[in-house]
């Protein structure tokens, strides 16, 4: 592989803003550029897109850094910029506040590499397609512009499932929970809307609806009819053991139905409140080391893992913060949320261009109707990386691409691809809503192989002319 001097990233969400701030502070004096491609620009998509204080991140701030080898630098920035906050380590704070963090250390790191002669490119563009030729990476944007680098890191994110069946052209229908002024504006105390899926983003939702409109009429519907427990923290604190048997009292659901799901919502909260989360101590590092690890395994043992843990990571993995919880539980109490246990597809009527919901004793009709089912990887389409196959370069069972877990790079022939995948994309790695860590660790993988490819060539150049 050829000396790199200008590199592409695909996405500028936090995996790709990690990634960048990583190359700036390991090749500032080596790199010529970076251009970042990305439709909405830096730091604008999927969850953190929100104005809202009630939209937090879902891990504590003190995880929450977008350098691996500095798990305080989110803290740091917040005590330097919004020291009115006040904030702690554990603390839980709205989305907004992180987004405006990952700008801020963009811009910062932008000056920094630009004095250095490092120049910086946003392409607001779709990336089509993405070939090698001649030992270069080439980028073709949505208006068909070709751009040539050394090496390209593919940085595209999650995405919002859709349930299968659903019309997207329905006109009571938002696709997409974020951002929230997508169904604010059109949510008022009379309405009735109807929340597709019951997990982080479908509170996210309820919790922005109630504080706004505490008399609209929410309906949660999710085949689990269940919500996430509730914690204080989401930290590393203490290495979890090599065996996982440890956790599997926790991977079984015990919650079922409407009153289930509301008296085990007060007892999360009281457990919480008590300090008697004992799990949470253990979260954060079972992140860490399951999706450090998911990568280096075969597909039928990620897959085995995953259902092993699938209730782990949905309940506790995924659970969500105390204040948020206490509001849940507010408006299910006065009778403002209703928990439903249904499949989505046996629920959700299409008639006349709109959503219903098939009730006992008839249709139901909805104001609004929000889906908040979750999140996956974004699927590679297959003509983004088509003419790559004749290296080899291959997509796994997940839908993502082979890669060698040691430095994210695709698996070629030869290794000859210059073609890094990070977060969303990467092979195995289970999606789990605003959490960053696993991304950044990865982006410091992808930076220490750019590094050695990079010393290597500049060692050997060295011992041609001497």
């Amino acid at each position: 592989m050829t000396n790199i001097k200008n590199i592409a990233i695909v996405g500028a969400g936090p995996s790709g803003i990690s990634t960048y701030l990583q190359l700036v502070k390991e090749l500032h004096n080596d790199l010529t550029s970076i251009t970042i491609f990305d439709p909405l620009g830096i730091a604008k998509s999927f969850s953190f897109n929100t104005d809202l204080a009630s939209s937090l991140n879902n891990t504590s701030i003190g995880v929450s850094s977008l350098y691996a080898d500095d798990k305080l630098d989110y803290f740091k920035w917040l005590q330097d910029k919004k020291s009115d906050l006040n904030v702690s380590s554990s603390d839980f704070i709205s989305r907004y506040y992180f987004k405006e963090y990952c700008q801020d250390r963009f811009w910062q790191s932008k000056e920094y590499a630009n004095a250095f002669g490092c120049s910086t490119f946003v392409e607001n563009s779709e990336v089509k397609k993405i070939a090698f030729k001649n030992d270069r990476m080439i980028v073709t944007s949505r208006n068909d512009i070709n751009f040539f680098f050394d090496a390209v890191i593919l940085a595209t994110g999650v995405t919002t499932t859709t349930p299968s069946g659903l019309d997207n052209s329905c006109t009571n229908l938002i696709t997409d929970p974020y951002p929230e002024s997508q169904f604010l504006n059109r949510v008022n105390n009379k309405s009735k809307v109807l929340i597709l899926g019951s997990k982080l983003s479908a509170i996210d939702v309820s919790v922005a609806i109630y504080n706004k409109y505490p008399d609209a009429q929410m309906t949660m519907i999710s085949r689990s009819g269940e919500l996430p427990s509730v914690r204080s923290s989401l930290l590393i604190k203490n290495a979890v053991p090599q065996d996982y048997n440890i956790l599997s009292r926790l991977s079984t659901s015990s919650c079922t139905g409407r009153v289930n799901a509301e008296y085990k919502l007060e007892q999360d909260i009281t457990c919480c409140k008590s300090s008697l989360n004992h799990w949470e101590d253990i979260v954060g590092q079972f992140i860490e080391e399951f999706n450090e690890q998911i990568p280096t395994m075969t597909p039928d043992r990620q897959q085995q893992l995953i259902s092993k843990y699938q209730y782990f990571i949905k309940h506790y993995v995924s659970s969500f913060p105390l204040s948020n919880a206490e509001i849940i539980l507010k408006a299910i109490k006065s009778g403002n949320l209703i928990i439903l246990r249904k499949d989505i597809s046996d629920y959700v009527v299409m008639k006349d261009n709109k959503i219903f919901g098939r009730e006992k004793y008839g249709i139901k009709n909805f104001d609004i109707v929000i889906n908040a089912s979750g999140i996956s990887h974004k699927p590679i389409d297959d003509t983004l990386i088509q003419s790559l196959s004749k290296f080899s370069v291959t997509k796994n069972k997940q839908g993502g691409l082979k890669i060698s877990p040691d430095s994210m790079r695709v698996i070629s022939e030869n290794d000859s691809v210059p073609l890094y995948v990070i977060g969303g994309p990467a092979a195995g790695e289970v999606p789990i809503t605003n959490y960053v860590r696993s991304s950044v660790i990865q982006a410091k993988k992808i930076v220490s192989d750019i590094v050695h490819i990079s010393r290597t060539s500049k060692k050997g150049l060295l011992s041609y002319y001497a």
